[in-house]
């Protein structure tokens, strides 16, 4: 079996400390963090690490949330928040359920009746959109320029901030585009932070994320793919490779968890489906695909069942709470006794530290989507990924996890069962390989920090952090 021992591929420095062409000083305490967060535990754990770090290096700072659900960001972050968009779009959406409820407190009038009318004339419709998206539109940016100007930064917190896949050119793309022309226009720095690039093919996506990039006093990327995938539209070669923030999420006081050694081998599993082309939710809509991955997911599970294993199901997004209802439906169809199986609480009632309470007494852990696959070896769970994008089969291979990652269109259950398998014959080996890299990731991370925002000196306070520069890089 081949086993990866250099998991960290990361060769470049994430500054040069004798660097003389740096930005002259800027105090540092009202800081924006820009997240398209919405009820996705990765993206909450990751803002959740920016908030911790730069709190610890700046006590005194002003944070404000720039998300897709600020009052979700409100409660689960604790700070002020700001809507990131002017509107709801397809599949880059935030919801507003006092507009909801108002539309259906109205009566239906004679005005009303005459709306209703006009809305069936199809070209009227389009038009009266159109208008109402661009004035809405302007004054987003009216109210984004009067929150920038009063900022001292503006960070990008990682993630797959360079993507079109959830809502198109005119979702995060623009939304990049805008608050790096406003941070410009302001005279607030504007950094990208350990970012990975995912789907980000059409022309203007990616002439709105190369003139955003290129307003950045600072980029850096979660890992050498995303790198040279922006390399194809953008000169990325002078900057650094950092992991994903995920990696400096402070976990809370875990429950030791138990080493299952008994002879016949019974595990707890943790198992996170994935809303994978779910007509419902997913912007590629095809109910073959889902139904056909769900089919082998359950089969998979129906299998751990029968072999006394313990399962536990979870969510780290939203649209995953109702896919783990349909696999629930799959797997009580009487073939097996599915009374057993555990479910955790979903998003976004769940928060980060509740998850990790909830798997850290997992043996192993079966997981697709990239956050899920990290949260769990953030605390030495060996996985096995379901991969469905290229990113998971990126950070797998980094993380020298490669052997157990299997593709989500071409797995079946005998190649889920065999990989299974294989992982649960070394797991104490790669739970005790992936506490070493965790570390040595966090390391990383923190060496990221301490250079965008400062130092932590253990004994003798803080450094001289408000006056900390950063480091320009060349457009």
């Amino acid at each position: 079996m081949l086993h990866a021992t250099n998991y960290v591929r990361n060769d470049e420095p994430l500054s040069d400390p004798t660097d003389n062409s740096l930005t002259r000083n800027r105090k540092v305490h009202r800081i924006g963090l820009l997240s398209p967060c919405l009820g996705n535990l990765g993206n909450a754990a990751i803002l959740s690490s920016m908030i911790a770090n730069i709190l610890k290096r700046i006590p005194d700072a002003e944070i404000t949330g720039i998300t897709l659900s600020p009052d979700d960001t409100r409660r689960r972050h604790g700070i002020d928040a700001f809507p990131i968009t002017s509107a709801s779009r397809a599949n880059y959406s935030f919801s507003n359920p006092n507009i909801s409820e108002i539309r259906q407190q109205q009566p239906p009038n004679g005005l009303w009746r005459i709306k209703e009318g006009l809305k069936r004339i199809t070209f009227l419709r389009w038009l009266v959109r159109a208008i109402r998206l661009v004035c809405m539109e302007i004054a987003h940016i009216v109210a984004a320029s009067l929150l920038v100007r009063k900022l001292d930064r503006v960070i990008i917190t990682g993630g797959g901030a360079l993507d079109e896949f959830w809502g198109g050119p005119w979702g995060h793309p623009w939304t990049l585009f805008k608050f790096a022309v406003l941070s410009r226009v302001w005279r607030a720095p504007f950094l990208f932070v350990s970012v990975g690039k995912c789907s980000l093919e059409r022309p203007l996506s990616r002439f709105f994320a190369r003139n955003a990039l290129s307003r950045a006093e600072y980029r850096s990327y979660r890992d050498h793919d995303s790198k040279l995938a922006v390399q194809a539209f953008f000169d990325s070669s002078g900057d650094p490779v950092c992991p994903d923030l995920a990696y400096s999420y402070s976990c809370p006081e875990l429950p030791i968890r138990l080493n299952h050694v008994i002879p016949d081998e019974r595990l707890v599993v943790g198992v996170s489906p994935i809303s994978y082309c779910d007509p419902r939710v997913w912007p590629l809509k095809d109910e073959q695909r889902y139904s056909r991955y769900l089919h082998k997911l359950a089969e998979m599970v129906r299998w751990l069942i029968r072999q006394k294993h313990q399962v536990v199901l979870f969510a780290t997004d939203s649209p995953d709470v109702d896919t783990i209802k349909d696999l629930l439906a799959l797997i009580s169809d009487g073939s097996v006794d599915a009374s057993s199986v555990q479910v955790l609480p979903g998003p976004p009632e769940q928060t980060t530290e509740g998850l990790l309470q909830g798997i850290c007494q997992a043996d192993l852990v079966i997981a697709s989507r990239l956050h899920g696959v990290i949260l769990s070896q953030l605390i030495s769970v060996p996985v096995l990924a379901i991969s469905y994008d290229r990113k998971v089969d990126v950070h797998m291979s980094d993380v020298g996890q490669h052997d157990y990652c299997v593709d989500i269109d071409q797995m079946d259950a005998s190649l889920l069962i065999e990989r299974f398998g294989a992982l649960q014959a070394v797991r104490e080996r790669e739970s005790a390989h992936l506490t070493r890299a965790v570390q040595l990731y966090r390391e990383q991370v923190d060496a990221q920090y301490d250079r965008l925002l400062g130092t932590v000196q253990s004994g003798c306070g803080l450094e001289e952090n408000q006056d900390r520069m950063i480091v320009p890089v060349q457009s």
